[in-house]
């Protein structure tokens, strides 16, 4: 290919990009200000002719190596990029995240086939959407051989590329120098977006930033807990169980969907919590924020130090026998280097070729472990089921209809979600019966009578109940992703009960260290929540996601990015007008760090 032949590649390929980012934006929304518009012009024409350029430069080099080469560069090459960006627009728009390692890691790791459960439909679209973009990439190959443009339209284009290139990174540096909202939380859009930044070098020439209380901690030492535990209890004779299922919407604890479990609630000793919230949207951020008490940005830290929750240190060190039995594999997140770090012979996950196979297996050797434990010491299980994540049940549990299987590639704003609740309703239904049987199981065993069982869940799941297009988790922080079920069995109390004051997962390990290990340190040494049964006000909760920080103060959600953006929704993703209180906001973020030295 000649210089020219390429250069007219490389245009087409700019072109291409920048209708793909506009795609970006109209799922996120534009910022409709004159600043805003601008900016949003320049980086999308910058951002895009960048890329172009630079796949330019690598395809230009290889056709030193002969011109077949350079050919077949530019077509697999711009193949390879236009699948990335389909499948990352596809990612983008289910959860507002772009596809990282760590998104990668996932897919491509030994659970990946039981996180990412695609239906054949599926598998064929994304077959049919790959040939076409490599029909249309062998087009535009043809096209710039055949017919290249003029000199100086190229030209042309190459300098305005550079003009819009140099024009978005100076005003992202002067946004973030002045935190102008919308220039500030445009970056996170678009993919591989690192705009230069430069606060420090416009200080030194005399310019003053703007001071707000939104700035974002900074990362310390891990300072876990702040100070030791002073706990009494050396015997303590109460087993302690964890029941969390896997993406349970609050709104699914009820007489139709799980018949028998909303039975269950009505028993002595079952302490209901009606408005209770997780730590995250994630499985990772929920179940973090569950045995922690803290949010997930915490993550990397105890997971580069193998450092345990309390609750269960303390447990091993008290002689608790752990069983702990997951349907999805304890390594995907990484569970088995945090949580269960120092958990001996820990099983990593079960067998099945489905979600609702593996939680019966997990089942299964739950029970076993029961029959065959030591009896003379306290246990200390985990049961993590999965079957409503998959929206995965046996053919005998199809009581919803019409259900059918999700394509995430064919959603919209205007898809009708019912079947795709009605499949959900059937896996929530197939997991009210497990739940039963473990239950049974234990008073068939006379275990209830010493046993305390905390059912609750990682995360809700949403199906476009917010009329915004997400479709799951991990997208948002309103209640439909992150309100939960909790559920208490203490055989201490003699009475049920139910209690309508908020509570989170971060009062789960306040409660346990203070409950059963008799633990006398204020919640806020170890944890950023308090005991379930303190009724008083929790004046903010704090939620971490893969790339956004939250606080919500009452039904009011301030979302803040990683790149300084801020944004405020109530609890069901409509935008508000009136700012939140900027001192509770500042306490909020002092969350996040108040656990490093």
């Amino acid at each position: 290919m000649s210089l020219r032949n390429l250069s007219t590649f490389c245009f087409w390929q700019a072109l291409l990009y920048c209708a793909t980012a506009v795609g970006f934006f109209i799922i996120n929304g534009f910022f409709t200000d004159f600043v805003g518009l601008v900016f949003t012009f320049f980086f999308i024409v910058g951002h895009a002719c960048f890329f172009a350029g630079l796949f330019g430069i690598i395809a230009g080099l290889t056709g030193l190596i002969g011109p077949r080469t350079q050919t077949l560069v530019c077509w697999v090459g711009s193949c390879l990029i236009s699948f990335f960006l389909a499948a990352d627009w596809v990612v983008w728009a289910q959860y507002r995240f772009h596809i990282g390692l760590s998104l990668l890691q996932m897919f491509f790791g030994s659970a990946g086939r039981e996180i990412f459960v695609f239906s054949t439909s599926m598998w064929l679209l994304v077959i049919t959407v790959a040939v076409l973009i490599m029909a249309l990439q062998a087009g535009i190959l043809q096209l710039a051989k055949k017919f290249p443009i003029s000199k100086k339209i190229l030209f042309a284009a190459a300098t305005t590329a550079l003009v819009c290139f140099v024009c978005y990174n100076a005003m992202y540096a002067w946004g973030k120098f002045k935190l102008v909202p919308s220039i500030v939380a445009q970056p996170k859009v678009l993919p591989f977006a690192y705009p230069l930044s430069a606060n420090r070098r416009l200080e030194k020439w005399g310019f003053v930033p703007n001071q707000t209380p939104y700035n974002l901690p900074r990362k310390g030492n891990l300072h876990y807990p702040l100070t030791p535990l002073l706990c009494s209890a050396e015997k303590p004779s109460r087993n302690i169980l964890f029941l969390v299922v896997d993406s349970w919407r609050a709104d699914m604890l009820n007489q139709e969907v799980m018949p028998l479990l909303s039975k269950w609630i009505k028993a002595p000793g079952m302490q209901v919590f009606t408005n209770h919230l997780s730590g995250g949207n994630s499985t990772a951020g929920g179940i973090f924020s569950l045995f922690y008490g803290l949010p997930h940005s915490y993550w990397d830290d105890f997971t580069a130090e193998h450092l345990p929750p309390l609750i269960i240190s303390r447990a091993l060190t008290l002689g608790y026998e752990s069983g702990i039995f997951a349907s999805s594999k304890l390594t995907s997140p990484t569970f088995h280097r945090n949580i269960f770090a120092t958990i001996q012979n820990l099983r990593i996950g079960s067998e099945g070729d489905s979600s609702w196979q593996r939680d019966t297996d997990a089942v299964n050797d739950f029970e076993h472990f029961l029959d065959t434990r030591n009896i003379n010491h306290p246990f200390f299980g985990f049961l993590f089921l999965d079957a409503p994540h998959g929206y995965s049940y046996p053919p005998q549990d199809k009581k919803f209809t019409p259900a059918k299987e999700l394509n995430y590639l064919l959603l919209t704003n205007s898809t009708d979600p019912t079947p795709y609740l009605n499949e959900y309703k059937n896996a929530v239904y197939f997991t009210d019966r497990l739940l039963n049987r473990i239950l049974e199981g234990l008073k068939q065993r006379g275990l209830l009578k010493n046993t305390v069982v905390i059912i609750t869940a990682d995360h809700g799941q949403e199906l476009n109940d917010s009329h915004h297009n997400f479709w799951g988790h991990n997208g948002n922080f309103t209640d439909y992703q992150t309100q939960v079920p909790l559920i208490i069995y203490d055989p201490s109390r003699q009475k049920a009960n139910q209690f309508t004051h908020r509570t989170t997962h971060y009062d789960i390990a306040p409660t346990i260290l203070q409950e059963i290990y008799d633990c006398t340190n204020a919640p806020a040494d170890y944890s950023l929540g308090k005991n379930l049964f303190d009724p008083t006000p929790r004046p903010f909760i704090v939620f971490a996601g893969h790339a956004e920080k939250a606080i919500r103060i009452g039904d009011s959600i301030t979302i803040l990015n990683e790149f300084g953006g801020i944004n405020q929704y109530d609890s069901h993703l409509q935008p508000l007008a009136t700012p939140p209180n900027p001192d509770i906001v500042k306490e909020g973020l002092k969350a996040f760090s108040r656990f490093y030295k």
